[in-house]
């Protein structure tokens, strides 16, 4: 599935072989959708997992093959680790 990615705004800096940006802007459901760093969305690494909170934390580009990375910070329930939920965690 192709998503149609495109940056959003001039790059906000450069470090060797990468080009970082602060947005990206994708479609969704036919509708124009930006995230920035900094924002929060819901993902699934895999089919079988669980939903998690993802936060856009880093978004660049490889120069030399193109390739459009990003990295994020997952932030899961415990009952979705492995050690679960326990009564330190609080209320559910």
């Amino acid at each position: 599935m192709c998503l149609g990615i495109d940056w959003v705004g001039s790059p906000c800096g450069l470090h060797g072989p990468y080009i970082f940006y602060k947005a990206f802007q994708f479609h969704l459901e036919g509708k124009p959708r930006i995230l920035s760093l900094g924002d929060f969305f819901f993902v699934r690494c895999t089919p079988k997992d669980p939903i998690c909170i993802a936060e856009l934390q880093l978004l660049w580009e490889e120069r030399t093959s193109r390739q459009l990375l990003s990295s994020s910070k997952l932030y899961f329930l415990p009952e979705d680790t492995p050690q679960g939920r326990n009564s330190d965690h609080g209320e559910v």
